[in-house]
């Protein structure tokens, strides 16, 4: 540009000297016509004019050339400054969007008095100031009281450090409202001009959630702490006043009270305590269930508050009011589902408890609840150790006693069964031994009665038929004796044939009809079934119906009844008779198996046995009554004989497989009924089936 317009300047220059001299030429020619020099003078001028004109001519040329140079140049230099401009442009309208589209708010601060110098869009919103606004914005109208220090130095510290940070920094909007910020700050350049920037969150609602989380970690340690207190403690008292100690101070209470319910809900009792004035203790000792708020709260099993106790018409201690006492509030002790005790806590001034407040004593109530619930358990198990350690030192001294009883009763059991040992050898002994001589006094009795018939008078008839009669019955007995000594040792024989149990009971009731005529006893014998078979020995089942007819006759007054009857019953109404008839027998209900039976009952109307001697009666040699009135007879009424008939009867009715027992109430006419139950043969089961 500058060689440009010093070629220029040449150009001109030169034009101008061409110009002057032609111009000179001119003048001198028409002032010195006749002078000869003048005319050379003239003639130089305008000879040096042609050379003149044509290096002007170059130097225009030239100048031409470079004049479209350089606009060329020219339009190139000014695209790029358009196109530099542009850009600039572009970049400051994108710079703008990125600091109004921030997540966060950004503002940029003076380094000198903190004011703030330019904010973005979510500053804008933060704050509720615009931009303009916020640059003319005194920092005393921005943060209230120490805030503001606190703000200053933030700054000194980033232009000092370079970055700087407030995690806890209050901002007043432009509505009043406040917000807490926190604040990164790093010190930068905005051109040629230094600035602090920074970074503002509202983190106020981390900050409650914190402060909720602070508070929700002490609840769960405060919780931790009763819960271990009450698991480890086994001193009731201890562990209530300790937790009773901590629950004042977590709730910032002036004092409070455990009570537990004791005799079923109907009482209370004032455990431990804190803050409370003697004068007060003495109404709430005597506090019933449903007095008060804490009596309501041991009927209701829910919480219970004032915020005022000194308006509360609820209150029913004149003490309490006369205390100061205003906040209060009280909770169960609760263990599945029951009420155990209240915990309460008040305060002197005025409160309402927070919900997460009564959440947390609701909480702490249920695990002392269990706590007490454990210890009242403990106290009821120490007392039924107790209870078990006297028991167990008179079980021992019982156990001692019932050794030594053992010990007598086992050799009472030996010494008893070397007697009856020693009974049955000498019934088996005597049976042999009274066989042989009884036979000789048999015989010789017989044959006395034979030769000396005729030669006798009759006294000496009479001595030959009671020596007779007494051999008879002696032998009778004989064979009682050794019939028993064979069923006990189970080598009686019998046999195995079918036995028509209504043909069999005809011919014993045959057998005693004289019998019955003379006693005028009436005698009766049902229908049986027809099927009524049995299979065993006739002879040995005869001899058994007998002596029980001959029981019944012998203990039923004249006059009475003697009757035989009998059925089938089924195994389904014998298992329901199980029960009661199993005292009778050791091994029948074993044996008897799905058999169908026959039941054979032979039934008076004479004295009766009494209940507690049914199973006796079939004992060896047992009678029934006093024994000094025993005499001998097998027809007159009341006569007796060794007490081996039952003993018989029911050794060879268990022989045949079946069972006997006996139904009395002891009482007279109503008399006794012995029932035999057998086993049908298999064919008549068939039949009955």
């Amino acid at each position: 540009m500058d060689r440009h317009n010093a070629n220029t300047r040449s150009t001109k220059i030169l034009t101008g000297l061409t110009v002057g001299a032609m111009l000179s030429a001119l003048v001198l020619l028409w002032l010195a016509q006749p002078d000869p020099s003048v005319w050379l003078a003239a003639a130089l001028l305008l000879g040096l004019s042609p050379a003149l004109l044509f290096h002007c001519a170059r130097l225009t040329t030239r100048l031409e050339r470079h004049h479209r140079t350089l606009e060329q140049e020219a339009t190139h230099w000014r695209e790029q400054a358009d196109h530099q401009e542009k850009s600039a442009r572009i970049a400051r309208k994108r710079y703008q969007q990125i600091l109004d589209h921030a997540g966060d708010a950004i503002f940029f601060i003076h380094p000198e008095d903190g004011t703030l110098v330019e904010v973005n869009r979510q500053a804008e919103n933060l704050l509720g100031y615009s931009a303009e606004q916020a640059r003319h914005l005194s920092l005393s109208t921005l943060f209230p009281g120490v805030h503001q220090r606190r703000y200053l130095r933030l700054v000194k510290r980033v232009l000092k450090h370079g970055y700087g940070e407030e995690s806890n920094l209050v901002f007043r909007r432009q509505d009043g409202s406040e917000f807490i910020g926190a604040v990164h700050a790093r010190l930068g350049e905005m051109g040629e001009e230094t600035l602090v920037h920074g970074v503002l969150r509202d983190v106020t609602e981390v900050k409650r959630i914190e402060k909720e989380l602070r508070q929700k970690n002490q609840d769960l340690l405060l919780i931790n702490q009763i819960a271990g207190r009450a698991a480890s403690s086994r001193d009731l008292d201890a562990m209530l006043t300790v937790i009773l100690n901590e629950v004042t101070q977590a709730m910032v209470a002036d004092g409070g009270g455990i009570y537990l319910l004791r005799h079923e809900g109907t009482d209370m009792d004032l455990r431990v305590h804190q803050g409370i004035e003697e004068s007060v203790l003495a109404e709430l000792r005597a506090l019933a269930p449903g007095q008060g708020l804490a009596g309501r709260v041991a009927v209701s099993g829910h919480p219970r508050a004032s915020a005022n106790l000194q308006k509360d018409c609820r209150l029913s201690s004149q003490a309490v009011r006369e205390a100061g006492w205003h906040g209060f509030q009280a909770i169960p002790l609760t263990a599945q589902g029951r009420t155990l005790g209240i915990l309460f806590v008040f305060t002197r001034s005025k409160r309402v408890f927070s919900r997460d407040q009564v959440q947390l004593l609701m909480t702490i109530g249920r695990h002392l609840g269990t706590a007490v619930e454990g210890a009242e358990l403990l106290e009821a198990l120490r007392w039924q150790v107790r209870l078990t350690e006297a028991s167990s030192r008179e079980l021992e001294r019982s156990r001692q006693l019932l050794r030594e009883n053992l010990s007598r009763v086992e050799e009472s059991n030996r010494t008893l069964a070397r007697i009856d040992r020693m009974k049955s050898n000498f019934l088996a002994l005597a049976s042999h031994e009274l066989r042989t001589p009884l036979t000789c006094v048999l015989s010789g009795a017989e044959m006395l009665e034979g030769r000396l018939q005729r030669c006798v008078d009759q006294e000496g008839e009479q001595i030959l038929s009671i020596i007779h009669q007494g051999a008879r019955r002696l032998e009778s007995i004989v064979e009682d004796l050794l019939e028993v000594a064979r069923i006990e040792s189970q080598s009686i024989y019998l046999a195995q044939e079918p036995i028509h149990l209504p043909t069999l009971l005809q011919e014993v009731g045959a057998a005693f009809a004289p019998v019955m005529a003379e006693r005028n006893l009436c005698y009766q014998l049902d229908d049986l079934p027809e099927v009524a078979c049995v299979c065993g020995d006739s002879h040995h089942l005869k001899k058994a119906f007998q002596r029980l007819v001959e029981n019944a006759v012998k203990f039923t007054p004249s006059g009475g009844q003697v009757r035989i009857s009998g059925g089938l019953i089924t195994p389904e109404e014998l298992r329901h008779r199980e029960e009661e008839l199993r005292k009778f027998t050791t091994s029948f209900f074993e044996q008897a198996g799905q058999k169908p039976m026959i039941r054979v009952c032979v039934e008076d109307s004479g004295v009766g046995i009494a209940p507690e001697e049914h199973v006796r009666v079939f004992d060896k040699f047992y009678e029934v009554g006093d024994i000094t009135e025993h005499f001998t007879s097998n027809t007159r009424f009341g006569g007796k004989g060794v007490g081996l008939g039952l003993t018989l009867v029911k050794g060879m009715v268990e022989a045949h497989g079946g069972m006997v027992w006996v139904e009395s109430d002891g009482t007279m006419k109503k008399g006794s009924a012995f029932h035999v139950l057998l086993p049908l043969e298999e064919g008549s089961a068939l039949l009955s089936g």
